[in-house]
């Protein structure tokens, strides 16, 4: 198309037409449509054909908005109107559609200073108006996000560090109600002027890089007073549109009470370190169900031959010689069930100066709860026995010795008193008789001594020995009650033997059992008039309980009783004599072939004692 440059007025025509300016002339009383360019006519969805049409017809949508009784307010007054972000609903596409213009309403005066049009200049800001209400509902989305946070969340504006927004958590934290929104930090909260925090702020407000607290301590101000408390923390820089830091964000979380308690904790674990350390029993604590050695003072380090470079290991790894020795598994037993483990005299062997050595423990693997019951550490207390069970070996080894060398004279003299005894009775002195059938009594007596410390000697070298056969259980009880009745005239012994049960065992053994059973329900009632023999099967088992109606044992000590040397209490112990062997062999001899021993006591009405035996089978009756 050729333009004509002369032609100004078509030059003007063609600028208003391709502006991308939306702009229109509407003339007389009913606005008709006098000029609409490209712009405006797609502004409002329309072609051509609406110019010359009253704009009240050719855009009907307008009826219930403003702009007409503008128009006709601007014709009347001959005053122009402008707009800013102002809202219009517009038919676009066949769909009502929500637009925002800046726009101005112009009039056109003739000579007279009558208005005979309107000018109608109109910029599309509908994108921006939309960005800037996302933006808006951005930041209520964010401030309601603030102010419904589970943690304390603040927003501080300028260098000034004023508080634009600070929510119920915050002011919590701060000790301060809503009053301080819109002051400066420092007058709002004044006990951090001498704190790290001011300069802290300001250092991220300058360098645009965040600041990370943990476990800080803040002192503020609460009730008149100033208190320590302790925080993580987190402050934030806020980046205007130009790239340069506008404000810092507060994200703080109040952890004092966590704190403290670790303080306490701290506190606490150093005293127990300490007492582990000092304590002069050799003591270790270990961790996690591996085993690892947390702590182990000197004397633990000193038994295991070792130097604090074991600490922080497994006890596998640092002391491997015990891989081959119950230990290891015996500590992830007690960590996994949580039952305590207590040894006494338990050979284990050691690196000592490089050499491997066998030494005696006695020791306590004591598991550690928390409070839902669960397992986290292990104590090990121990106590070097070496030098004791050297003694008691050494001992042993004089008593066997002892026992031998005394038990071929005291065999001689009983056999020479048997003699004497018969010489004199066939002479007719009775009463000397007597006096050596006492002195007969009294060499058995010693003979029963010296052959329990020759079966302790025994127990304790592991050389006792046991020759199994089958035999009728209820039969040997009662061989073993008839010659203990002989024993005893005062008090009856009374069988309920209903076992029927045949054993394979060492008969012999099992008889000395039973033997010092009745032995010790004799001794220990002397005013009762009878002991109750009984025995019964049950589970595969066959018991036997020898029950007295003597003194009785406290509850406290019948734990006691099967140990070596035990011996009733007191005076008692020169009214019942003897040196407290007797249930220690008969215990070892009950274990050694597989079965239980017990009592039941209550002091002042007796006790009864039980031992059980597995069942071989049960006698038939033909």
């Amino acid at each position: 198309m050729q333009i004509n440059l002369d032609d100004k007025a078509n030059i003007f025509n063609t600028l208003i037409e391709e502006s991308p300016m939306p702009i229109a002339l509407y003339t007389g009383e009913n606005m008709v449509i006098q000029v609409a360019n490209k712009a405006m006519l797609k502004a409002w969805g329309r072609d051509l054909s609406v110019i010359g049409k009253e704009l009240a017809l050719a855009l009907p949508e307008l009826k219930d908005q403003p702009f007409l009784s503008i128009l006709e307010q601007v014709r009347s007054t001959a005053m122009p109107y402008e707009a800013k972000e102002d809202k219009v609903v517009l038919l676009n596409d066949n769909v009502l559609q929500t637009f925002y213009f800046d726009f101005t309403y112009k009039p056109l005066l003739d000579q007279d200073g009558n208005v005979w049009g309107i000018l109608n200049n109109a910029t599309d800001v509908t994108e921006l108006v939309n960005a800037k209400f996302k933006v808006e509902h951005s930041e209520a989305l964010f401030r309601q996000m603030i102010y419904d946070a589970p943690v304390a969340i603040g927003i501080l504006r300028g260098r000034d560090l004023i508080i634009e927004e600070a929510n119920d958590e915050l002011l919590k934290i701060w000790r301060k109600s809503k009053d301080i929104i819109g002051i400066k930090l420092l007058d709002g909260l004044p006990e951090i002027v001498d704190q790290p925090f001011p300069e802290l702020l300001l250092q991220v407000y300058d360098s645009g890089v965040a600041h990370y607290g943990y476990e800080t301590k803040a002192r503020l101000e609460h009730n008149g007073a100033e208190s320590d408390f302790y925080f993580n923390f987190v402050y934030d820089p806020i980046f205007g549109q130009d790239g340069e830091v506008t404000g810092i964000m507060i994200v703080a979380n109040e952890i004092t009470l966590q704190v403290v308690s670790k303080m306490e904790a701290a506190k606490s674990e150093e005293r127990f370190r300490n007492f582990m350390y000092d304590i002069p029993m050799a003591t270790a604590y270990y961790e996690t169900e591996n085993i690892v050695i947390s702590l182990a003072n000197d004397e633990m380090l000193r038994f295991w031959g070792k130097d604090k470079s074991v600490i922080g290991k497994t006890i596998a790894e640092a002391i491997p010689e015990l891989n081959v020795q119950p230990s290891v598994d015996v500590l992830k037993e007690v960590y996994q069930t949580g039952i305590t483990y207590h040894a006494d005299q338990e050979e284990f062997e050691v690196i000592i100066d490089g050499k491997e050595e066998k030494r005696w423990f006695s020791f306590t693997y004591k598991p550690i709860k928390d409070s839902s019951g669960q397992v986290y550490a292990i104590i090990h207390a121990a106590m070097d026995v070496t030098k004791l069970v050297r003694l008691q070996q050494q001992k042993d080894e004089f008593l066997g010795i002892a026992s031998h060398e005394l038990k071929t004279p005291v065999t001689s003299i009983k056999a020479y008193a048997q003699v004497l005894e018969r010489m004199i009775s066939n002479e007719g002195d009775e009463k000397k008789a007597t006096m050596v059938r006492k002195m007969d009594l009294q060499l058995n007596r010693l003979t029963g001594l010296i052959g329990d410390l020759l079966d302790v000697t025994k127990i304790q070298s592991g050389k006792m020995t046991f020759n199994p056969v089958e035999f009728d259980f209820d039969a040997a009880v009662e061989d073993i009650v008839d010659e203990m009745q002989h024993i005893s005239s005062k008090q009856k012994i009374i069988c309920d033997l209903k076992s029927n049960a045949i054993v394979f065992a060492d008969k012999e053994r099992i008889g000395q059992v039973i033997t010092n059973f009745l032995s010790n329900a004799i001794k220990y009632s002397v005013d009762a008039v009878e002991i109750n023999v009984a025995t019964f099967s049950q589970g595969g088992e066959v018991i036997l309980s020898v029950k007295d109606y003597g003194i009785g044992i406290s509850e406290d000590m019948q734990h006691l009783v099967f140990d070596q040397f035990y011996r009733v209490d007191g005076n008692l112990q020169h009214t019942y004599p003897g040196l407290g062997l007797g249930l220690y062999i008969s215990a070892e001899i009950i274990k050694s072939e597989g079965g239980r021993i017990w009592v039941n006591s209550t002091v002042g009405q007796g006790s009864t004692f039980f031992f059980a035996l597995k069942t071989k089978s049960f006698r038939s009756y033909n």
